[in-house]
This record gives structure tokens, C-alpha cells and sequence, in this order.
């Protein structure tokens, strides 16, 4: 809130001003990356997919679906596009939006992240950070040409994130890994049953410290029109700001493309409180240091009763099958000494059904 005060009135006629023009030029691909983009033949939402990368058969878009390539692109002057830069703009929040093709109800666990870029000219805080979100995607909540030939500055007339978010989580600054995909757990999964949409806000990482996100090709996107940049408190199509004025279809395809930010999906998660399929599932502690105790409840006589642990990565690091057990309450105790730090889920089957929920381990 730094001299906010003065400063007020001057940053919303900038606003007001710059949201006349779009971006068109400014986006300046500046590295490739390579990427592994295989279609499975055959392919069903089960807990741990993550959409856009690993499920093309419930969720669009696919990332990298026709170059199988991903790219870096900075911004004509400095930054990047997908992350903070020099824009007077103040491009600074961007989203990735879902089609959620079989209305799945669906929780989103966290959120995987390939960052192409990292930089820190002035000596980074220990408070600076990213901020992951999750939306629900509604109509007429950003802004796309409408075919006119102008660019549209004043009407929702596109899908977009909703007003308030669905669940957060934060990345320090320092944990920023551009060697490696980045893993950013949501604490208190969030339920959808529509479109989704996750989003980064890079408005609270320290003065000199810069990320960017990678993306994939040119026209990957085939007109979807589901990334988002924010300007002030409105959503704008990212390739309407970057194109130049279309029509008479939707997307001029400027910068068609998908923005590197894969939801992790699971089952709907529900409270500890309440049966889920008759099924109750809860670990604690969590998160978990040395060892933690998954317990969990049948509401009846249940068959085909298994306990799985995961990593992120699939690996089962447990799979307990009971096949038949009566009504009541379990516990499996569960060492995690000598697991690493981060994330990991667990999941109970019983009669056909499956809930998941995640639990953390810290060091």
C-alpha cells in the first residue's frame, strides 16, 4: 500500500487509457522448450490428472496439441507475458481456463507450473511470492472481439474467471524452479462441476524480481480463446490483446495459445463430517513429519475395499487391498520419515466408488 493514496487517481486514467489499444507487437518469442505431447487411446478422469497435459479426453485445452513444442515469450521491453513485465498495462495477473467436456464434479487439488524464466536484479525478500488461485469459469465475465473489426474495451461478452476464488495458495519467489515443473498444493481443495479456471497473481512479488510462465505455440489454443490476461478489475482474452482487431470469428490468433498451468483433478472432496459415497477418509497429523495415521469410515458393509497412498507422479508407495470389510472405523498407520517433502494423496475404494484427498508431509 505504498503512497497508494496519490497515486490512485493518475493509475485509473492509465487504466482507462491503455485499455483503448491492445498489445499487438509485444509479444516477443524469445525461447523454445521441448515438450512430450502423447494422446493415450484410451483415456478416463481418474484422480491425479492433470488438465491440458495428462487427460484430452475430459478437460480441453491440450497443451502443445498441434506443435508438440512449447516457447518463452517475453515482452517487446522487458519480462514476460505470461508473468510481470515492463507493460504499462500492468499485465500482471494472468489465467488458464478448462472445458470440463463431461460436467465431471471435480476438485482441484493444486496446480503444476512450468516457469521459463526467473530473474531478481535487486536482491529478492523473503516474503516474495506468487499467488495460485482457482475460479469457476461463467459467462460474459471477459472480453473478446465481437467480429466488429475493433478492438472491445467495454463489454463481457466471453466466458471469464468468476468474482471470487475458490481456493489459494502461495509460491515463495524462492522456490521458483525453472529446471524442473513446480507443484503448488491448494490446502483446502475446492470443488467444481462446470469450467475452471486457475490463475497467477505476480502483484505481490518484490520490486526487481521477475517469472514468466512458459506456453505453447502458436495456434495450439485452435481459437478457444480460454487464457486471460486482468487490467484493472477486467478480464481480457489474451488473444484479443496481442491481436489485431478480428473478424468476423472469435480469436484473431495474435497469440493463440495455452498458458503452462495444469490443474491437478481429483474426485469431489467432502468434509470429514459427512459420508462421501458412505465412505469418511482423514489423515492426521497433516501436515506430517514422521508419521501420520489415515483413518477412515464405512457407512456399511462394503466389498472391493483397497487403501492407496500415491506421489504425485502415480508411484503407490501403498496399496492395501481388503477386499470385504464390515461397518465401522479404520486406521492404517503410515511412516513418513523417510518420504520427501511435498505433497501426496491417498485414496480409498469401496463398492465402486473412490475419494481422495491429499495430505502433506514436512521436514
Amino acid at each position: 500500500m505504498k503512497k497508494i493514496y496519490l497515486l490512485s487517481s493518475t493509475l485509473l486514467l492509465s487504466l482507462a487509457a491503455v485499455a483503448q489499444t491492445p498489445e499487438v507487437g509485444k509479444a516477443n518469442p524469445i525461447a523454445a522448450k521441448p515438450f512430450a505431447h502423447v494422446i493415450p487411446t484410451d483415456r478416463t478422469f481418474v484422480c491425479g490428472d492433470t488438465a491440458g497435459w495428462q487427460n484430452f479426453t475430459d478437460f480441453t485445452p491440450e497443451f502443445a496439441a498441434i506443435s508438440g513444442g512449447a516457447v518463452i515469450y517475453g515482452y517487446t521491453g522487458g519480462g514476460y507475458i505470461y508473468g510481470n513485465n515492463v507493460s504499462t498495462n500492468i499485465l500482471r495477473i494472468c489465467g488458464q481456463g478448462y472445458q470440463n467436456l463431461n460436467l465431471d464434479p471435480l476438485s482441484i487439488s493444486g496446480v503444476v507450473l512450468w516457469f521459463g524464466g526467473k530473474e531478481s536484479d535487486m536482491g529478492s525478500s523473503g516474503t516474495s511470492k506468487v499467488v495460485i488461485t482457482a475460479f469457476d469459469v461463467i459467462a460474459n465475465r471477459s472480453r473478446n472481439t465481437n467480429g466488429s473489426g475493433t478492438f472491445n474495451s467495454t463489454v463481457n461478452n466471453w466466458p471469464g474467471p468468476a468474482t471470487t476464488a475458490k481456493c489459494s495458495a502461495d509460491l515463495l519467489f524462492s522456490d521458483v524452479d525453472t529446471l524442473a515443473f513446480n507443484y503448488v498444493p491448494f490446502l483446502t481443495p475446492a470443488n467444481f462441476t462446470g469450467d475452471f479456471c486457475v490463475v497467477m497473481d505476480v502483484t505481490s512479488l518484490a520490486a526487481g524480481d521477475t517469472v514468466g510462465l512458459v506456453s505453447d505455440g502458436q495456434n495450439d489454443a485452435q481459437n478457444l480463446d480460454y487464457t486471460w490476461h486482468k487490467i484493472g478489475s477486467n478480464w481480457y482474452v489474451t488473444d484479443q490483446l496481442f491481436s489485431n482487431p478480428a473478424g468476423p470469428d472469435f480469436g484473431s490468433g495474435g497469440l493463440d495459445n495455452d498458458i503452462a498451468m495444469w490443474p491437478v483433478v481429483c474426485d469431489p472432496v467432502s468434509g470429514v463430517s459427512e459420508f462421501y459415497n458412505g465412505m469418511k477418509l482423514t489423515t492426521f497429523p497433516n501436515p506430517a513429519v514422521n508419521s501420520t495415521v489415515i483413518e477412515y469410515t464405512l457407512e456399511q458393509n462394503s466389498k472391493n475395499v483397497s487403501l492407496v497412498v500415491f506421489d504425485l507422479t502415480g508411484r503407490k508407495l501403498i496399496n492395501n487391498v481388503y477386499e470385504e470389510q464390515n461397518a465401522g472405523t479404520y486406521k492404517v498407520n503410515l511412516a513418513t520419515e523417510n518420504l520427501a517433502a511435498g505433497s501426496y494423496l491417498y485414496q480409498l475404494n469401496a463398492n465402486g466408488y473412490r475419494f481422495t484427498k491429499q495430505f502433506v508431509v514436512s521436514k
